[in-house]
């Protein structure tokens, strides 16, 4: 975890450790996001990806697509 500070101006500065990573780019914008006391920023080029195949696993062939009806649908727990 890093720590930085506010200046007067309200300007803040991001820690080197921060600033080497791949994802930020010099000059670029970022998305700020306030949830609570929890502030969030990533760089505004961000893409969601619902792809899951990467995370290996039970996960990398899934090939399963559902509607959200289907996936609202009750469960039948009629076992015999």
């Amino acid at each position: 975890m890093s720590t930085l500070s506010i200046s007067a101006q309200g300007k803040i500065t991001l820690p080197p450790e921060v600033l080497q990573i791949d994802t930020w780019k010099n000059n670029s914008e970022l998305e700020l996001f306030c949830v609570g006391d929890t502030i969030i920023l990533r760089p505004a080029h961000y893409k969601k990806n619902d792809d899951i195949s990467g995370l290996g696993g039970f996960f990398k062939n899934n090939k399963i697509t559902l509607t959200t009806e289907e996936l609202c649908k009750p469960v039948e727990l009629d076992q015999k």
